[in-house]
């Protein structure tokens, strides 16, 4: 194998890496998760706390209000979010 072989295997896994990530507020009722980034915010100190940061595993346990609101289970706590604040986190399946 040559090295252009095996700089085109590294582009290949990390465009599928790339097309693997989902804003937090897509993700379907039930589904694991690892967050893997997050933008910029008013709440990102706030959502730290609450133990979302890239590497934590989350998982969506509940939709509730209409849909605005969404409940995530993340280090085994359960918080509430808006889904414009959960559009912010970007995350990728697990498995």
């Amino acid at each position: 194998m040559n090295v252009g072989s095996v700089f085109f295997l590294c582009w290949k896994g990390c465009l599928r890496m790339k097309q693997q990530t989902i804003p937090l507020s897509n993700l379907a009722l039930g589904t694991h998760a690892l967050i893997s980034k997050m933008e910029d915010n008013p709440h990102l100190c706030y959502l730290q706390c609450m133990g979302f940061c890239p590497g934590a595993h989350v998982e969506l346990i509940r939709r509730v209000s209409g849909g605005t609101l969404a409940v995530y289970r993340v280090d085994d706590a359960d918080v509430a979010l808006r889904q414009a604040t959960a559009a912010m986190i970007s995350v990728r399946m697990e498995g």
